[in-house]
């Protein structure tokens, strides 16, 4: 996992009980967000894990759990225990994909992407689990700011009309991560890259890449060539249209901005706000464009 180890601090969330049982030592803190805590520890063997502690606005992500288990280190970090509000994680390294875009940019970022979605949605012997969320569920917040007279009114309409027919029109749900970006994949030590920290949907595979067309964060985001270039980089390996591909990029857009509405005072959503709302303009003029 990536970010700087430091000793945790006094913590309700990290239960001597729990450390006990999956006899853990050693914890350092790596993250500290809005849903959970990551810590680095100690395993008896000598290596090295994550533990994943939800907080209370996290609970969602326990579909995340299930989808790792479904998906048994397939693309994806290994899941190796896992409670209710807590699951203990293979190492998967240091170095992020966002690292690697930083100093190459998309041209180095996006095949290692292509490479890893065919191995994230290769099919599994195993029945998937049922608490992954479908992605009508998933788009409950951007749904209930549509029926809402507020910021953002025209895009957030359109958004939920576009949202309401790629969801009608799915005819491949499969499971999905959910929140794959760069800051979610992860090189091991093996040189292998595997993804991290799904949110465990179920749905339309073209969904998959949404979130990519967000970040890394910076003024790139803003380019149409590079919005132009991911859609068709990813449909072949999606196997859709990179307009289908457009569509759930600009609808993810809205829906993160749907989600950061609910933190007005927190300075990281409303800057996601403001790239966000960027995004799904120039998405939308992409499309517009395409419908002409």
């Amino acid at each position: 996992m990536s970010g700087h180890d430091r000793p945790a601090a006094v913590d309700p969330l990290l239960r001597p009980g729990l450390l006990a049982a999956w006899q853990l030592t050693e914890a350092s803190l790596l993250a500290d967000t809005h849903t959970s805590r990551l810590y680095r520890v100690r395993r008896t063997d000598g290596t090295t894990a994550v533990l994943k502690l939800l907080k209370p606005e996290g609970q969602h992500e326990r579909a995340g759990f299930a989808y790792l288990a479904w998906r048994d280190g397939l693309g994806a970090v290994r899941l190796l225990a896992r409670e209710e509000d807590a699951c203990l994680l293979d190492d998967a390294g240091a170095q992020s994909l966002a690292d690697l875009h930083e100093r190459e940019g998309d041209r180095a970022a996006t095949p290692i992407l292509c490479t890893l979605l065919p191995r994230l949605h290769a099919p599994s012997p195993r029945t998937p689990p049922a608490d992954l969320v479908p992605l009508e569920r998933h788009f409950q917040s951007l749904f209930a700011l549509a029926d809402q007279d507020g910021p953002h009114r025209d895009m957030v309409r359109w958004a939920a009309r576009e949202a309401q027919d790629l969801m009608a029109g799915q005819t491949r749900p499969i499971p999905l991560h959910g929140d794959l970006h760069h800051g979610n994949v992860l090189k091991g030590a093996d040189g292998d890259w595997r993804v991290i920290d799904p949110q465990g949907l179920i749905g339309d595979p073209a969904y998959e890449v949404a979130n990519v067309f967000g970040n890394p964060s910076g003024a790139h985001l803003f380019a149409p060539e590079r919005v132009a270039v991911l859609a068709e980089a990813f449909a072949p390996v999606l196997e859709c249209s990179a307009l289908r591909v457009l569509r759930f990029a600009g609808v993810h857009a809205m829906l993160s901005i749907a989600w950061s509405l609910d933190r007005p005072d927190d300075a990281e959503a409303l800057e996601n706000i403001r790239e966000r709302s960027a995004v799904a303009g120039l998405v939308r003029s992409l499309i517009e464009q395409q419908s002409v």
